[in-house]
């Protein structure tokens, strides 16, 4: 009985961990894309504000990827980031009324409907 229960905890475990390590790349991924999609897009000149939504904290890496697009392509607007833990991962982008989503949630909502 004890080896039954210490393979079962062993499998848990590992799933755990390939749930997380997929995670993690899923998320790199998203954020790439999200990087992609903002380098290109357009906004209106009187948006001040861009606010970033993530699930959790935001990489500097990332957050040196978008400052410096915004330095670029929207000097005379600020990033603001937010945590939001209803994502899952990935990132939100909203200028004004768009919004770039590149959410695990929604890309999972996608699948299951």
């Amino acid at each position: 009985m004890t080896t039954i229960l210490f393979l079962f905890l062993g499998q848990c475990v590992f799933a755990g961990v390939v749930i997380f390590v997929l995670k993690g790349l899923l998320d790199k991924e998203l954020i790439r894309a999200a990087i992609e999609k903002f380098e290109s897009c357009k906004i209106s000149p009187d948006i001040k504000e861009i606010a970033i939504f993530s699930a959790s904290t935001i990489s500097d890496e990332f957050k040196y990827n978008l400052e410096s697009i915004r330095k670029r392509k929207f000097a005379d607007v600020n990033l603001k980031f937010q945590e939001n833990t209803e994502l899952k991962g990935g990132v939100v982008i909203a200028l004004g009324e768009e919004l770039l989503d590149f959410s695990l949630a929604s890309r999972l909502e996608n699948f299951w409907s």
